[in-house]
């Protein structure tokens, strides 16, 4: 489904999003994070157990964000990213696997985390782990294409977090080049400028990054 012109602004869009939760009460929590964290990891256990279809990968990417294991001001995957790298170069493959696993954990939509667990499977000669991340990352990045063209704030892509942005443009071989946040009906939407590596052809592409936004008023409001 692709992602429609928005009409909301952000308040609505996080009154919307947190209908049908109700709060726990003694944390004055908005959203129903126990019923999101079963959900989140029933569909979890349906990728492991390689029964899921393009509507598991969806949901999970719509879910994950009302999860109390959501936190995009986390620096796990950024660390995690740079020591996989890291790893990979000095030919440490299992202690890149142990940092995508940690990746992997708070995170199963990470596209960083399932690229290092596939590279470094496939380095270290397990071969089927590393085509059944692959597969799983494959997936992922459809179901953000099912979600607009990026082609426009209209079409804008729906991305969950900055590590999630800027690892959709590097698996498609691209750079991005510069950014700048932009409203769309105070809907907040990531320009950010990409280049071809080989040509050096610019375009740009645009990412509705609301989850994030969505998450810091849930805990502004939550903190209160």
């Amino acid at each position: 489904m692709r992602f429609k012109k928005a009409v909301f602004t952000v308040n609505l869009l996080l009154l919307f999003a947190l209908s049908g939760c109700s709060s726990t009460g003694a944390k004055n929590d908005l959203v129903n994070y126990a019923k999101s964290d079963r959900d989140y990891l029933a569909l979890k256990q349906t990728i492991v157990n390689k029964l899921a279809d393009t509507t598991s990968f969806d949901r999970i990417l719509n879910i994950y964000p009302l999860s109390s294991f959501y936190d995009p001001k986390s620096d796990i995957e950024p660390a995690g990213k740079l020591l996989s790298e890291q790893y990979m170069q000095d030919g440490n493959y299992s202690a890149c696997l142990q940092v995508a696993d940690k990746m992997l954990s708070v995170n199963y939509t990470s596209l960083t985390a399932h690229f290092a667990t596939s590279e470094c499977a496939r380095l270290s000669g397990d071969l089927s782990r590393s085509q059944f991340h692959n597969w799983v990352l494959d997936n992922f990045i459809e179901a953000i294409w099912r979600t607009g063209d990026g082609q426009s704030a209209q079409t804008a892509f729906m991305i969950n977090s900055s590590s999630d942005l800027y690892a959709f443009i590097q698996l498609h071989q691209l750079v991005a080049v510069g950014q700048d946040l932009v409203y769309l009906q105070q809907i907040p939407i990531q320009k950010i400028r990409i280049q071809t590596p080989e040509t050096n052809r610019s375009f740009t592409w645009y990412f509705n990054v609301t989850p994030q936004f969505r998450r810091g008023l849930i805990d502004q409001i939550e903190s209160r």
